[in-house]
């Protein structure tokens, strides 16, 4: 069942979000907004992490909410998945494998995966989770079945 979700949540993911720009030298495709556009157009701070990989690509989504996924140097990977949306609350969904973490100060949630430490269909080892935050008046939610927990952690709070 966790596999489904899990699956499922890629597919959606990886299939609505084609909007690809680069991670350090930004260079916009398919007519996207820029991060500086975009915070023209949104009344919440728009937080992006500085300490991500120079070779991943970066791909945006406005709508309903600003997506920021991060993909492998071949476009054909989902590293992590930044949710950015405006409020102070963090949601904590009670469950035992939820585990409160720091991240600059504030508490954070961080649950990993059900299947994670195992290797999937594709041979790959299943790392990673969930972790949930807010941070200058702004609800993060970053996802990934790529980096370990400790990954998670430096990205969060790289994250300005």
């Amino acid at each position: 069942m966790v596999f489904l979700m899990r699956l499922v949540i890629v597919l959606i993911l990886l299939n609505c979000y084609p909007i690809i720009i680069m991670a350090k030298k930004i260079q916009y495709n398919h007519d996207s907004k820029t991060i500086a556009e975009i915070q023209k157009d949104v009344d919440f701070t728009v937080l992006t992490p500085t300490k991500i990989p120079d070779d991943w690509t970066l791909d945006t989504k406005t709508s309903p909410w600003l997506s920021l996924h991060y993909m492998d140097s071949n476009d054909t990977k989902l590293m992590v998945s930044i949710d950015l949306i405006k409020g102070i609350r963090v949601p904590y969904d009670g469950s035992p494998h939820s585990k409160q973490v720091d991240i600059n100060g504030s508490i954070g949630y961080f649950s990993e995966w059900g299947d994670s430490g195992k290797v999937d269909q594709d041979e790959e080892l299943n790392t990673g989770g969930l972790l949930r935050w807010a941070q200058d008046g702004t609800s993060v939610e970053m996802l990934t079945y790529s980096l370990s927990k400790n990954q998670m952690l430096e990205i969060a709070r790289s994250m300005k």
